[in-house]
């Protein structure tokens, strides 16, 4: 089915993503000349339809149902039945785009309980809620609701929760306003597969202690004052968690096996792991200091719950800021945000291979470039022509009244002289990912094979608009987003690129 289109702009899961980030300069391959560096400059709606005029355009991309077909030809089995298992609410594992989760429960019966949880999945309290519910495989119905930062909730919810707090279950026709409630209600209402060892000492000193982390993170990250001894005092704290996972056994807090003390944690070390390089240039994952929290990443990443309610860096480090304030950086940060933010050339093709030194690893997510590619050509194409309107937004003026979270722009509309010109350059993004890498791959993407009549800046800025706002995991996996990302860079550069050589031709 074709989600619709309401309030948060429902593509390629429920919204596209609601966050901002600093207007970014193409990789330096890609600025061909110095027209070409004034033509392509970023992604953040200038208004006009940027002379995407349909008239022009050189119509050369595949169909929307030849694509169709080829993503056929090259998925597999689990692949193709994607819709159908996400529809039916049993499908292997979690995915945002689930409207219900119904695990083992027996045909025709409805699930005891229902999650309201935030429409971006940015909320942190939500995703423990939902790791808990994945983990323990309680069926369950979900409700999507916004953020106060990205739009408004609407009235029916208000009704049930008058503080507007998310997450929000409810159970047995009992509800539950609070995360940490939900989830004793859970383990007690589901006691199979129970996550809370009974009479288990350790477990109320090691929430007490991820609650401390937290509060030294949250204070780090929003201040300025007192940076290096407040760095030590997180760093101190790291060492002690990385103490308490060496002390277990591991590879979780209590152990080998995961327990409700990881689902606490989880949430909160996540998005350490993201914002710090990018705000403190302090590296979580990967790092010799805490080899221990690195070997609880991996495990929690080896598990289909956690590994597809994951976020990655790149949302993280600009979801944060609308629901928290600012954060607050050290110049010492600049090239690692940088790289989080792709404006080092690192969203280009081709992509490197993880060898150990990708600052966000994906090692750990059991996902090929192949299936990353397929992933996003599937979620193209299930809603092109939804996702098409949203990227000519970047052709026209914002939207107004704005919002909170600042590249949330509900009110925005789309360049609609613009959309024709948009779809064919979908249509390559998608062909170019089916056609993944080596000669195949790089011929999608050449200006040969681009359709012609396209500006370069309108390209530029319609595919950077849809660029910047893919969201983890609301819209797609991490994989999946990263090759999204550097292909829609791909087709800038090719349009860039064949913009050039017929300025050339006729000078």
């Amino acid at each position: 089915h074709v989600l619709t289109t309401h309030h948060d702009c429902m593509l390629f899961a429920t919204t596209l993503l609601t966050i901002r980030t600093p207007l970014r300069a193409p990789p330096v391959r890609m600025q061909l000349n110095n027209m070409i560096r004034t033509l392509m400059g970023g992604g953040g709606g200038n208004g006009g339809g940027g002379g995407m005029s349909a008239e022009r355009l050189e119509d050369a991309a595949p169909s929307w149902e030849a694509l169709a077909a080829k993503l056929d030809t090259a998925s597999t089995d689990d692949e193709r039945a994607f819709r159908q298992d996400l529809e039916s609410g049993r499908a292997a594992r979690a995915c945002s785009l689930a409207s219900q989760r119904l695990f083992d429960l027996p045909d025709g019966e409805a699930p005891r309980l229902t999650l309201f949880r935030d429409t971006a999945a940015w909320c942190p309290y939500c995703e423990k809620v939902w790791l808990v519910l994945e983990e323990k495989r309680v069926p369950y119905e979900v409700k999507k609701v916004n953020m106060n930062c990205y739009g408004d909730k609407p009235a029916w919810f208000w009704a049930i929760q008058p503080s507007g707090g998310i997450p929000v279950a409810k159970l047995d026709g009992q509800v539950i306003r609070e995360s940490n409630d939900i989830i004793m209600a859970v383990e007690e209402a589901f006691p199979d597969r129970p996550l809370l060892p009974q009479g288990d000492p350790r477990v109320r000193p090691l929430l007490s202690l991820e609650r401390e982390l937290f509060s030294a993170w949250f204070r780090w990250l929003t201040s300025s004052a007192s940076e290096g001894a407040q760095r030590a005092n997180f760093e101190a704290l790291l060492r002690r968690v990385d103490g308490e996972l060496a002390a277990s056994g591991g590879p979780y807090f209590l152990g080998a096996d995961l327990s409700l003390v990881d689902c606490m944690f989880a949430p909160f070390l996540e998005r350490m792991a993201a914002s710090l390089p990018y705000y403190k240039a302090l590296t979580l994952r990967r790092n010799d200091g805490w080899p221990r929290i690195e070997q609880w990443f991996l495990a929690m990443e080896s598990r289909p719950s956690y590994r597809h309610v994951q976020s990655d860096f790149y949302t993280h480090v600009h979801d944060l800021p609308p629901q928290i304030g600012r954060c607050q950086s050290v110049p010492e940060a600049e090239e690692l945000a940088a790289e989080i933010d792709g404006s080092d050339g690192s969203w280009s093709l081709p992509l490197p291979e993880d060898d150990g030194s990708l600052l966000q690893p994906l090692q750990g997510l059991g996902a090929g470039a192949d299936a990353a590619r397929r992933e996003a050509a599937e979620r193209l194409l299930h809603n092109h022509e939804a996702i098409g309107r949203f990227a000519a937004r970047g052709l026209s003026a914002p939207g107004f009244p704005p919002v909170a979270a600042e590249l949330s722009d509900p009110n925005a509309a789309p360049a609609e002289e613009a959309l024709p010109v948009v779809d064919a350059l979908l249509r390559h993004t998608t062909h170019a990912l089916l056609d993944g890498e080596g000669d195949a791959g790089a011929a999608a993407l050449s200006p040969d094979t681009l359709s012609g009549g396209i500006e370069p800046r309108a390209a530029a800025a319609s595919l950077g608009y849809l660029r910047d706002r893919i969201s983890v995991p609301r819209d797609m996996s991490y994989p999946a987003a990263r090759q999204l990302r550097a292909h829609l860079n791909g087709v800038i550069e090719g349009v860039g690129a064949k913009a050039a050589a017929a300025a050339a031709a006729a000078s």
